[in-house]
């Protein structure tokens, strides 16, 4: 889901708004605003995909494409061809502003835009490539086919001057359905239904390493070699080279045998001479990137003019080629690197790579490095993050710095980034966020009232809604871990300093509306009912993959759904066959039980016959008995656990209201993520598919619940409660409870020790322990579900404001009002399945050393979905409220043993 720069990988963004920054052309989309940040542009449409280079390209949910900025190829040409007036990158009539781009491509559903250095592409929907532009070397992969017209003078395939401003399909082989598309200077890449990747244009890497013969180079070749049999996922092509992610995560790298000069130079750069292959080898063939990448993988990926930037599953960016500048990072360009700066403390879904600058962004901040002369980076004038340059308000950015703009003040989704020649552009989805830029940084003799208004930039110090002084402490965990690993001394370091930043008091707790302000940024009105979802939505490039997994699912589910009902219903024989309309998630012990119940107070939930099944998560493919759902434990039988809700909704009265819905709270489903459980335990089995994923192919349409409780209270209910089953011994002490914590925390530093933390996680080992860190399942819900279909809740807050909760909970689901008797059934209900009261608090040093080992998995968390409140810094409630609070950082420090500061480096 824009993934990758360029290639954007092969889905489209869920949709959001175009941002923009950098020079001040139409290529923004805007000319009004401040272009030294992001901000804003193309208001009125919605955009799924975006590209970039000295003009703009746009996808939007319409399935339009429109473009802007140059349509020509002054200062380039390529390879003997006389610069054009007008090379036709643009598609179509009229001036630089944007426009729309038709002809061909009318009444075509485009789901990708892709631009090249003077040409452009756009994916449709049903897997045909379209490109036109500039063609000297075939870059549009178009046979000569057609015949000159004042509109479009060239049908040829390649040479000086051949170019087409018309939209036309690329000849790719026959049968090859393309998901999605990249393009360079003077070549152009694509990736089959399958993950095999086709190049064509000036490029030698599916030719042996020989560049074609140039009235040959329009043909697409797939790419073989060492790429023979790996599906890719993720790719982008820069001026001299490309690189390709595969579905195991592995990069490979090829020279396209462009000296990045149009072949102008007399003595010609040699291939690699900047490092942007990143690797050794024969750079005129595939091959495969290692070094500090190994262990790691890669899933997003960006080329520049001559360097790489890549992000991990981890959320981490890796770089290479170029100059230090563009790499975020000091050492050798060369080889991969981890970039440091700001980003460290994020998790890092997307990246870019501009001629001379990079970015990245994680779901909810743009970040920028490089040269800021065009004003690319993102971080505005007179930011001091920047080598300000003397007499100018810009400079460079050596390090990734946050950009500014309505995106970091919070309430925007960031869906995808990519960077062009001299700009970069975003897009974000509006989730309660300002439209507007503040501004933050004067010059030395400006005032706060001075006019025009200063560019904003973010400010160094931490805002009340996020932790970036974070950042800080995980850069110098990663500096203390390259320059002397086995440096105990600098890792606790690092662990008292992110057990400061962890240790303050947030600010805003004491607002009154503390407890609910974080719900209304969640909640927008649903677009579409389930029939219609349906059939708009598109199946993921994996999908046969994913169906190979559970098949049953798919031998019971409909073609589409019964549109006379709000629920996912359809009508088998004579009987009307339902699946849930939404899921409360989880997490186990952090109250889902109580929620379900409250719920099914309301008149139009029709309860499942189990509450919580957890068929997804515990009932295996191939069955093996009846599970949770009888008789035989497989989908069918899933169903028919909500065949009472069936009959309820199809004898409900149409005149009232078809809008009566079911659904279930099977509480470990969100912890099944991260490839720890897929239809029973995955972790010894070979599969790459995830439980987010299963779902969304299953049932795209779902509203997702996620109850959040302080990992140490819950850990310590669920000590208590996976207990009831022990009737001939006395209930355990907190004692016992301090020894079995401080038992299961060795158990998992050396899990870790011996396989890394991924493992550890997948393994659920120990499993309790684990279910805590929920930052190390959310990064597989937030790349698989809109963030729209995702509500999440906090224990704390859901106790503190239950009625509040309850109606963000029905406005989410697009449930009714309840009238006042309902409201006291709802709310006058006693709270379920809570057993805090029958155990005592646990001892002030077991709390201290939980709290010490939750604090990395916390922080992250709290970057993730941009709010402290996932910090838990808010105090403990009952006898045991004081212990964390009149702790020092010392002693949660020597209670943990240092365990905040190996978690973050691990």
């Amino acid at each position: 889901m824009g993934r990758s720069s360029g290639a954007q990988l092969t889905r489209p963004a869920p949709g959001g708004t175009l941002f923009s920054w950098g020079l001040k052309e139409w290529r923004l989309g805007r000319t009004k605003g401040d272009n030294a940040l992001p901000e804003p542009a193309l208001r009125n449409l919605t955009v799924i995909s975006v590209a970039a280079s000295r003009h703009s390209a746009v996808a939007t949910a319409d399935g339009e494409v429109w473009t802007m900025g140059h349509n020509d190829s002054r200062g380039g040409g390529g390879h003997g061809s006389p610069p054009l007036d007008a090379s036709g990158q643009l598609g179509r009539g009229g001036t630089s502003a944007p426009g729309r781009v038709e002809g061909p491509l009318r009444g075509k559903f485009a789901v990708q835009a892709v631009a090249g250095r003077y040409h452009t592409m756009a994916l449709t929907e049903d897997g045909t490539l379209w490109s036109w532009g500039l063609n000297d070397w075939g870059q549009l992969g178009r046979s000569a086919v057609g015949a000159a017209s004042a509109t479009d003078p060239s049908p040829c395939t390649s040479g000086p001057s051949c170019h087409s401003g018309i939209p036309a399909p690329v000849a790719m082989p026959a049968g090859v359905r393309i998901v999605g598309a990249a393009a360079g200077r003077y070549v152009s890449m694509a990736v089959d239904s399958e993950g095999r990747l086709y190049t064509w244009g000036h490029d030698g890497c599916s030719n042996g390493g020989k560049l074609p013969d140039r009235e040959q180079a329009y043909k697409p070749r797939l790419v073989e070699g060492e790429l023979k049999g790996k599906r890719v996922v993720a790719f982008d092509a820069g001026y001299v080279f490309w690189l390709a992610a595969t579905e195991e995560g592995e990069v490979y790298t090829c020279s396209s045998q462009d000296d990045g000069y149009a072949g102008t130079l007399s003595n010609k750069h040699a291939p690699n001479q900047a490092g942007e292959l990143g690797r050794g080898g024969d750079p005129l063939l595939p091959g495969r990137v290692t070094g500090v990448l190994a262990g790691h993988k890669v899933e997003a990926v960006a080329a520049g003019r001559e360097h790489a930037v890549v992000s991990t599953a981890e959320g981490k960016v890796f770089t290479w080629g170029g100059r230090e500048l563009l790499l975020g990072r000091s050492g050798s360009p060369k080889e991969p690197g981890q970039a440091l700066g700001d980003l460290l403390a994020d998790n890092i879904r997307y990246v870019s790579a501009g001629e001379y600058h990079s970015g990245a962004a994680s779901h909810s901040a743009f970040y920028g490095w490089g040269s800021n002369d065009y004003l690319c980076a993102g971080v505005g004038r007179h930011n001091p993050v920047q080598k300000l340059k003397k007499g100018r308000d810009r400079g460079d950015v050596m390090r990734p710095a946050r950009a500014g703009g309505p995106v970091a003040e919070g309430g925007w989704q960031v869906q995808a980034m990519v960077a062009g020649f001299q700009h970069a552009l975003g897009i974000a989805a509006n989730r309660g966020g300002s439209w507007e830029s503040k501004p933050r940084f004067l010059q030395a003799n400006d005032t706060a009232d001075a006019s025009p208004s200063p560019s904003p930039s973010p400010s160094p110090s931490p805002s009340p809604t996020r932790a970036p002084s974070a950042a800080t402490v995980a850069e110098a965990a990663a500096a203390a871990s390259t320059s002397d690993p086995a440096s105990s001394a600098t890792t606790t370091t690092a662990a008292g300093a992110a057990a400061n930043v962890s240790s303050s008091v947030d600010a805003t707790a004491s607002a009154p509306d503390y407890h609910t302000r974080y719900l209304a940024p969640q909640l927008h009105p649903m677009r579409y009912n389930v029939a219609d979802y349906v059939h708009r939505y598109r199946r993921s490039d994996r999908f046969n993959l994913i169906q190979a997994e559970s098949p049953d699912i798919w031998k019971v589910l409909p073609p589409n759904y019964d549109r006379r009902y709000k629920n996912p219903c359809w009508v088998a024989g004579e009987r009307l066959r339902c699946v849930p309309y939404f899921h409360i998630l989880g997490v186990s012990k952090c109250g889902t039980t109580d929620l379900y119940h409250r719920l099914s107070k309301h008149p139009q939930l029709f309860e499942s016959k189990n509450k919580g099944p957890h068929w997804w998560d515990e009932c295996p493919y191939p069955a093996k008995g009846e599970c949770t759902a009888p008789p035989n434990g497989d989908f069918d039988g899933y169903v028919d656990l909500f065949s009472n809700a069936a009959e309820r909704i199809r004898t409900a009265d149409p005149q009232v209201c078809d809008c009566g819905i079911t659904g279930e709270a099977s509480s470990n489903t969100f912890t099944a993520a991260s490839g720890v459980y897929l239809r029973g335990p995955s972790w010894d089995r070979n599969t790459t598919v995830t439980m987010p994923e299963l779902l969304r192919e299953a049932a795209p349409f779902l509203r997702n619940i996620i109850i959040f409780r302080n990992p140490v209270d819950r850990y310590y209910s669920a000590f208590y409660y996976y207990r009831w089953w022990v009737k001939d011994q006395p209930p355990p002490t907190p004692a016992d409870f301090h020894k079995a914590a401080t038992d299961e925390i060795a158990v998992w530093r050396g899990c870790v020790e011996a396989h890394g933390q991924k493992y550890c996680v997948r393994h659920y080992h120990p499993q309790q322990l684990v279910k805590g860190m929920y930052s190390e399942f959310i990064l597989d819900w937030l790349h698989h579900w809109p963030r729209d279909q995702l509500l999440f809740l906090r224990n704390e807050d859901y106790s503190a404001a239950g009625r509040e909760h309850m109606e963000a909970v029905l406005k989410f689901l697009d449930m009714r009002r309840p009238s006042a008797q309902e409201w006291d059934q709802i709310m006058g209900m006693k709270t379920r399945n809570k057993n805090s009261d029958k155990y005592k608090p646990m001892l002030p040093e077991t709390r201290a050393m939980l709290e010490a080992f939750y604090r990395p998995f916390n922080e992250r968390l709290a970057h993730t979905l941009a709010d402290d409140r996932w910090l838990w810094r808010d105090p403990p409630k009952g006898k045991d409220s004081q212990p964390a609070a009149d702790a020092s950082t010392a002693q949660l420090q020597a209670a943990a043993g240092g365990d905040a500061a190996t978690v973050q480096a691990a």
